[in-house]
């Protein structure tokens, strides 16, 4: 309110719209995609919201936890991107794990559109993840390791699924293919002419390497 020269108040009606303004972009930001999500796990979360919010957040990264290392700021178009380059997975396959159509998950891809369940999006993040790991120890054959039923009959991407912790696991899987390729190669050197392949490694179990209850 403001105050006339005649001593009468009258309104300011241009603090109103500012004031909704203000309102509705905080709203949002804090749910526009449906759901709440805590500021500590901002890493987490950031790839699967940031293209449906256009607001930064670096004020939040200066403020917030940063125990949780660098922010991955990729779209999940982009981690699907990077799963589909080292990962190799049929298309199907993946739908299927995710429980949507092919047709969803090229969309997803396309960046066309973008899922709606953070469940389904961390999923993408973590297979996302799994393939910087396996390009940054520079491992060549990245589908059929990530394949590999190394864990108690099951394959770390089973790992994933299963929502258990996957990290130290393919540190193991790692070290043990760089072994297993050193001995893959002398093999076929010593025992044959031909061009050596990698082919034998897609039935091998790691031994020691079962997971705890």
């Amino acid at each position: 309110m403001r105050q006339s020269m005649t001593g009468s108040c009258y309104g300011t009606p241009g603090l109103a719209p500012i004031a909704g303004a203000l309102f509705v972009a905080t709203s949002m930001f804090l749910s526009g995609t449906g759901a709440s999500y805590s500021v500590k796990d901002v890493n987490q979360w950031r790839g699967f919201v940031q293209p449906k919010v256009h607001f930064g957040l670096s004020k939040l990264e200066n403020h917030g936890d940063t125990d949780n290392g660098p922010v991955d700021i990729r779209t999940i178009s982009e981690h699907l991107s990077n799963v589909r380059d080292t990962l190799s997975p049929s298309m199907s396959e993946l739908a299927k794990d995710l429980g949507i159509t092919r047709q969803a998950l090229y969309k997803w891809l396309s960046g066309d559109s973008q899922p709606d369940d953070i469940g389904k999006a961390g999923y993408i993040i973590e297979l996302s993840r799994l393939a910087d790991r396996f390009n940054e120890a520079g491992v060549e054959n990245a589908k059929l390791m990530s394949k590999m039923k190394a864990f108690d009959g099951l394959s770390i991407i089973d790992l994933i699924k299963r929502g258990d912790d996957w990290k130290s696991s393919v540190n193991l899987l790692i070290d043990e293919a760089r072994q297993l390729k050193i001995a893959g190669v002398k093999a076929n050197l010593t025992g044959s002419k031909s061009t050596p392949t990698d082919g034998w490694m897609s039935s091998v179990s790691i031994p020691g390497s079962g997971m705890k209850e």
